[in-house]
């Protein structure tokens, strides 16, 4: 009975050890908290250039839906007022307005 007991002891603590070592060894380095970079105020987006801006989440969602039917890659950035921007890369962005008819 004894050795059930401290089995189950060294046991726990030994899963509470792997957790706290888990724990500090998957951290971010880094916070993720900081400064959102709305695409709308932004200059300078990278490789990428705004199709569609100010969507409301459905539309910018059907928005991908249609440019990804087309093969194009896309992702949304949120704006400071909550609505979305759809962007593409630079070399897909005319072929990007022809499909949503902004071309």
């Amino acid at each position: 009975m004894t050795n059930d007991v401290s089995a189950l002891v060294v046991a726990l603590v030994v899963v509470c050890l792997l957790g706290l070592v888990l724990r500090w060894t998957f951290k971010p380095s880094r916070p993720r908290i900081g400064r959102t970079i709305d695409a709308a105020e932004s200059t300078d987006l990278g490789m990428l250039d705004v199709v569609a801006a100010g969507r409301s989440r459905a539309d910018a969602l059907t928005v991908r839906a249609a440019l990804d039917e087309a093969g194009i890659r896309s992702s949304l950035s949120h704006r400071h007022d909550g609505r979305l921007d759809v962007l593409v890369f630079h070399a897909d962005a005319e072929r990007a307005r022809m499909v949503l008819g902004a071309g």
